[in-house]
């Protein structure tokens, strides 16, 4: 009796038929893997921009102006909200209350200069800075602490509304002599973050603010 063997002919498309199915169980995993990949950065962009845009509407909501300050000390007042080219790489710069003191032992309260602009990292890309100066003084542009808020921005886009002529600006300064005997802080913010997914295509985030202290505190 002749024992039957597989011939070399039956051997090559066995292995043959075993290597295409290996190499689509790859490419199905590795898909897989690049899905889980996209969607996880995905979440963490839209994790970013949410947070960011939360942390700066929360403190942009708790802007202040006093006219309570030293005199002798200051030519004009301390306290102000000032906001330039807000249409695409805007400049936000602001005294609030929002300051969190880190050490209990800090000399420092909850008044503090915020500012939040766009500028190139040590990257080269364009990324949302945050700064911080606990103590207000003749020189708001000058010291604090500065922090990475949200890189790879397109834009960032900040724009306040004016209740006399009913239209967003791109402008806002209360030192500025043109808002003398006008409405000095705008009651409305908006902020929007415009950032590239993984397509290559545009999204953007916003939201708005609304300042409680519309005019200057007296005491």
């Amino acid at each position: 009796m002749r024992c039957a063997g597989f011939t070399l002919l039956e051997v090559l498309i066995a292995v043959a038929v075993l290597g295409m199915i290996g190499a689509v169980t790859w490419k199905a995993f590795d898909g897989a893997y690049d899905l889980k990949s996209r969607v996880e950065r995905a979440e963490e962009r839209d994790q970013t921009a949410r947070a960011a845009l939360e942390r700066m509407s929360r403190e942009v909501s708790m802007t202040f102006l006093s006219e309570h300050y030293d005199h002798k000390r200051f030519r004009t007042r301390p306290t102000f909200f000032r906001l330039r080219d807000g249409r695409g790489e805007a400049d936000l710069m602001f005294t609030s209350f929002a300051h969190e003191r880190l050490h209990l032992d800090a000399k420092e309260s909850d008044r503090a200069v915020f500012q939040y602009r766009l500028e190139r990292d040590e990257n080269g890309t364009m990324s949302i800075f945050r700064r911080v100066k606990p103590h207000i003084d003749e020189e708001p542009d000058r010291g604090g602490e500065k922090a990475l808020l949200a890189e790879d921005v397109i834009r960032f886009t900040v724009q306040v509304w004016e209740p006399k002529d009913r239209e967003w600006r791109d402008e806002w300064d209360t030192s500025s002599a043109t808002r003398a005997g006008q409405l000095l802080l705008p009651p409305r913010v908006k902020i929007a973050i415009t950032l590239k997914d993984e397509q290559g295509k545009e999204r953007t985030w916003s939201t708005q603010a609304r300042i409680a202290l519309d005019s200057p505190l007296e005491f």
